[in-house]
């Protein structure tokens, strides 16, 4: 089980030199909505973004914010929470619409995924 013992800014996580020389992990969660006919929501990445830019991916991902409501760890709440809060800025999904009680947590696992050099 990981445990956070901190935070710093998204840039500085993403870093490959920071990930390489210091092992610096950081939390991250992947959404995968279906609908009833379970056909999965892919999206594409904006090119704005730093990492995997016009990449198509899951529903959403993002990272937990260093907030109390995001930081919970019994049931995977905290991650839960950032979930619904980003399917709202990523995609306008309503709180009501994705209730946090509505998300199977899968798992978690550690990985790396270089998008290029830097990052």
């Amino acid at each position: 089980v990981d445990q956070c013992v901190g935070h710093d800014t998204k840039y500085n996580c993403h870093l490959m030199e920071k990930i390489e020389s210091e092992n610096l992990l950081h939390r991250a969660f992947s959404v995968f909505l279906f609908n009833s006919k379970y056909d999965l929501l892919l999206q594409q990445r904006s090119a704005t973004k730093v990492t995997f830019p016009l990449v198509w991916t899951n529903t959403c991902c993002s990272h937990p914010l260093y907030r109390d409501s995001e930081l919970i760890e019994e049931g995977a709440l905290g991650v839960r929470n950032a979930a619904q809060r980003k399917l709202l800025d990523e995609a306008g999904y309503a709180p009501e619409d994705v209730p946090v009680d509505g998300f199977t947590p899968l798992g978690r696992m550690l990985y790396k995924a270089p998008s290029d050099g830097k990052w």
